[in-house]
């Protein structure tokens, strides 16, 4: 997963430095981030730029593989007092835009992870007054007391304490994934107290710390706030499976769809047995086993995991929870709370609650009745990271996981880890085993594609070569990188010339860490067309020897790449050459700009998306949030309508199909993106719009 999940090393690509006199209090009406006149320095512009013009800033941006490519102010701001922030901004473009907003304090910055980030969206050559809503104020007495999660209860939006919003010290505006350049102007930043004032507190905000804890019911569910759907008792639970069952009969599977889920009233195609893509009057689809046209509507995580997260060091958050339960586990992390302490105890709420609901059988029933809500839904595709126990039932299409691990690159950097070095022997043993202990899967007709890894850290167009040669000796990459170069300058003078540096020798290059400076890189277009070359050529093979090793398994299997979150043309280029649909995790409001890179004409898949909302007990929108959720459907319907609409893309997979813990999972995650909550419980805003766009779909791709 996931989305804006970029190191900030090397990457403030602008930034303005505002200075503000005098300290406002809590009382403070208006506290000015931005406006006319301020003095603005550029710094380190990367891939945009930053001009003044006249009343406003104007800023080029470009979102390809850069970190928060936009401009910065760093100051020092209370906006305590504040509970909006107002944007006057204006795009410059024919086509809507979106850009992100952030905050920090000091230990934001610190950490990386404690900021505060929201969306905008501003309408084609429009100018606008944007507005976004500051969380409350979590209370002082239980600051630091809550930890582990993103989102606290009150919907602040952190991974440990709450942001110091007295003590802001930098705004972004920054683009996310985007695949062209993009102009627009900035006349004013303010931080107000809106119209809409933050509500009075509740009351569990006033209570000390022995009164709030323990914070997290029996369920799975905070403890102190009620809302529409939450579980009360045992009980409950029969009379929601009735009304389910209701439900389904109600909505049944669309009648004009094939077993798979394929469009039954569209032209027929040839039948081959397997699933495959063809490109049809300008659109692609996939093609059922059947000769069908299928389009993939889809959700991910489809299992009993979801709602598995650590209680570790925080024992007191939960109420009722038992002695002895096989619904304990273990766990680890490299990110968040947990990163550095180890091996520690996680408790899935999500199979506590299905023995509740469905009995000892609850694990048969529990993917019985997942096949019947996608169908209701639907929905026709099981997404990446669902359980073999459910997609093997050979009922709804799905995807196969896959990974292709082993030895790292050293000198490379990510957020989810550092990138695998595709010339080490243990990169396509992994992928071999994966491909093997899978081959079942992987050949059945109801398989739609593989995906293999997951928004892995591909950089700009330079960072893996660079990061092979701030590798070790005994790094494959690095000595695939030296042969490169000694078959194109054959003599280490003629490097050194070419790259103006001062190699003793070829094992010189080997032995040595440093790296180009990026000014080096920027200075020498010799050097940067070499770092590029040898950048294709890792990206390149990386995508080889995953095709080479599933297709002498799974030859039928369609290849659907790596679900790039962050990504460079290179590295786009190189998995257009080999895989069979293109594939992106792409956290947005509608999919209407989405733009393959330049002369590609591939099928596209949408690995992941979601929106969230913080009406339903949660603490913690996701990266898209909603105000309730009838916006969380509508935006639902609007995301996979502009999707369906593109002539590229041939699915859409929800991120996910049940509730994270509300205390978080391993890396602090607790959004409120299920389909269906903690305790089994379908979010029924939302599924109304999930059916309308799946019942409709055939015939809007089709219109002319």
């Amino acid at each position: 997963m996931r989305k804006y999940k970029i190191s900030l090393i090397g990457a403030l690509l602008i930034a303005g430095i505002v200075s503000i006199c005098g300290t406002l209090a809590h009382a403070a009406e208006v506290v000015t981030i931005y406006k006319p006149g301020m003095k603005i320095h550029q710094l380190n512009a990367s891939d945009a730029k930053l001009v003044k013009d006249g009343e406003a800033v104007e800023i080029f941006a470009h979102g390809r593989g850069y970190s928060w490519p936009g401009p910065v102010w760093y100051g020092k701001w209370n906006l305590g007092g504040c509970s909006e922030v107002h944007f006057d901004i204006e795009n410059l473009e024919d086509e809507t835009l979106t850009l992100c907003v952030r905050f920090d304090d000091p230990a934001a910055r610190q950490n990386n992870a404690n900021w505060f980030m929201k969306h905008i969206v501003i309408p084609a050559k429009t100018r606008t007054t944007q507005k976004i809503e500051l969380p409350s104020v979590f209370p002082e007495q239980l600051q630091g007391k809550v930890v582990g999660m993103r989102g606290l209860p009150g919907g602040t939006h952190t991974t440990s304490a709450s942001l110091d919003w007295r003590e802001v010290i930098s705004c972004f505006i920054y683009l996310g994934n985007n695949d062209k350049q993009v102009k627009f102007r900035i006349y004013s930043i303010q931080a107000v107290e809106g119209e809409n004032q933050r509500k009075l507190m509740a009351e569990w905000q006033k209570m000390t710390p022995e009164e709030f804890f323990p914070m997290i019911d029996c369920y799975g569910q905070f403890k102190h706030e009620d809302w529409p759907g939450k579980l009360h008792n045992d009980a409950e639970f029969a009379e929601r499976i009735a009304a389910e069952k209701a439900d389904w009969e109600k909505n049944p599977r669309p009648e004009c769809w094939d077993k798979y889920g394929g469009w039954l009233n569209g032209p027929k195609r040839e039948a081959t047995g397997h699933f495959r893509v063809e490109k049809i009057d300008g659109k692609w689809w996939f093609i059922t086993p059947e000769g069908h046209l299928f389009w993939s509507h889809g959700i991910d995580c489809v299992g009993m995991g979801n709602g598995n997260g650590p209680i570790s060091h925080r024992e007191h958050y939960y109420e009722g929870m038992p002695e002895k339960s096989p619904f304990y586990g273990k766990g680890s992390s490299s990110i968040g709370f947990y990163k550095d302490k180890g091996e520690f105890r996680t408790y899935n709420w999500t199979q506590s609650n299905l023995l509740r609901k469905y009995g000892a059988d609850f694990a048969k029933i529990h993917a019985e009745v997942a096949h019947n809500r996608l169908e209701s839904w639907a929905m026709n595709t099981i997404g990446n990271w669902s359980s073999s126990d459910i997609f093997c039932l050979n009922k709804t299409p799905y995807v196969v996981t896959l990974y292709a691990r082993g030895r790292i690159i050293e000198g490379s950097s990510g957020y989810w880890g550092k990138f695998p070095d595709p010339f080490a022997d243990e990169f396509r043993i992994t992928m071999r085993h994966s491909v093997k202990i899978n081959k079942e899967a992987l050949n059945s007709p109801y398989c739609l594609g593989a995906f293999t890894n997951n928004e892995l850290s591909w950089g700009g167009e330079y960072s893996l070569s660079l990061a092979s040669l701030a590798s070790p000796a005994n790094q494959p990459a690095k000595i695939e990188f030296v042969k490169f170069l000694q078959k194109k300058y054959e003599t280490v003078d003629a490097l050194n010339a070419a790259w103006k540096k001062d190699y003793a020798d070829w094992d010189a290059i080997l032995t040595r860490i440093d790296a180009p400076t990026e000014v080096e890189v920027k200075e020498n277009a010799k050097l940067a067309e070499d770092l590029g070359a040898f950048y294709e050529v890792i990206a390149e093979q990386y995508f080889r020897v995953i095709r080479e090793e599933l297709k002498a398994a799974a030859p039928n299997t369609l290849d659907l790449g790596c679900r790039f979150a962050w990504v460079n043309d290179r590295a786009a280029y190189a998995m257009a050459k080999t895989v069979d649909v293109m594939s992106y995790n792409r956290y947005e409001e509608t999919l209407a700009t989405f733009k393959l890179p330049e002369g590609v004409d591939m099928p596209a898949i949408i690995g992941e998306f979601h929106f969230g909302a913080l009406d339903r007990g949660v603490f913690h929108t996701g990266l898209r949030g909603a105000k309730n959720q009838e916006e969380r459907g509508q935006k639902y319907y609007n995301y996979v309508r502009s999707a369906v609409e593109h002539p590229a893309i041939v699915g859409t997979h929800w991120f996910q199909y049940g509730a994270q813990p509300a205390t978080g999972r391993f890396d602090g995650e607790n959004y409120q993106i299920g389909m269906v909550d903690i305790a089994d419980t379908p979010y029924p805003e939302t599924i109304e719009r999930v059916r309308e766009i799946g019942r409709t779909m055939y015939e809007i791709r089709t219109e002319k």
